[in-house]
């Protein structure tokens, strides 16, 4: 059992912040927080306060990945873990865990250079529930999380290891192939609860640590509607629709305004908890993403 249960939220430094209201909203669906500022922009997806935060800066790439525990013991295992490898953390401030809107966190940065933040008693606001920027059938989150990540790292079987021993991630497979868009490519696909991948790291010649977000819609339907908005609001199209080979997830690629890759999808793998195979592909896709 992994003591991560979910990706709970990221942070993004964003230098276009008003480009990105229009991608949040008005492409993908999600909701501008209220306390969303000019200089801080939080994107909603279901009754949490925020899943999504784009913060004014240069780096136009990934900032914090936020992970989620149970509760106040699996946090302390996690950091017994992480001090008996000598991974270095710190416990954050009572102003910092209000930021992120949980009860307690740890602080730390993973093999790859990544900030990660690790917390348990995230706020949830059931009051208030999710209303779409428009007319929507809303995202899959729950015990899934907020979706998946492909991050881009130099070392790629040394930070599967941390997030295997650290944090209790489950491999679920590889897929090593000679044409990713005209390149070759190895990555490596976790999980932490039933969707097929909420990690997956890859090495790949582009300069940001973010390779794609993915956010899983309830509807087939959302995901052409998404499509159409992609083309009516001027963004680029990266790769077409298509069924992925190891999470089955229908979907297409978009580049964000931080020239991020965003993946819009419908009817992901659900990994039963006694499937542990290990799986190898090698191709990333059944049929369609063809890199545009």
């Amino acid at each position: 059992m992994s003591l991560v249960k979910r990706l709970a939220y990221v942070e993004i430094e964003a230098s276009d912040l008003e480009r990105w209201a229009v991608f949040g909203r008005d492409v993908f669906g999600c909701e501008l927080a209220e306390d969303s500022t000019a200089d801080c922009l939080k994107l909603r997806i279901d009754a949490r306060p925020w899943r999504i935060m784009l913060s004014r800066g240069s780096r136009d790439d990934l900032k914090v990945i936020g992970l989620e525990v149970a509760d106040r013991a699996s946090l302390q295992t996690v950091c017994a873990r992480l001090e008996g490898a000598g991974y270095p953390f710190r416990i954050a401030t009572a102003e910092e865990c209000a930021a992120r809107n949980v009860y307690e966190m740890c602080l730390l940065t993973d093999p790859a250079g990544i900030e990660v933040e690790v917390s348990y008693g995230a706020l949830q606001q059931p009051q208030r529930p999710f209303c779409a920027g428009v007319g929507h059938g809303g995202f899959i989150t729950g015990d899934q999380g907020l979706g998946h990540l492909m991050l881009v790292v130099e070392d790629p079987r040394r930070v599967q290891q941390f997030y295997s021993d650290m944090m209790g991630f489950i491999t679920s497979d590889y897929v090593s192939t000679k044409n990713y868009g005209g390149l070759a490519g190895d990555f490596i696909f976790m999980r932490c609860n039933p969707r097929h991948h909420t990690l997956a790291f890859g090495r790949l010649p582009i300069p940001r640590r973010l390779g794609h977000l993915m956010l899983q819609v309830n509807r087939i339907d959302d995901v052409g509607l998404t499509l159409d908005r992609v083309h009516a609001h001027g963004f680029r199209q990266t790769r077409s629709i298509g069924r992925h080979v190891n999470d089955n997830m229908f979907s297409f690629y978009v580049e964000s305004p931080s020239k991020l890759q965003f993946e819009c999808g419908w009817g992901g793998l659900e990994v039963a908890p006694d499937d542990t195979d290990i799986k190898l592909f090698d191709v990333t896709s059944v049929w369609g993403h063809k890199h545009l």
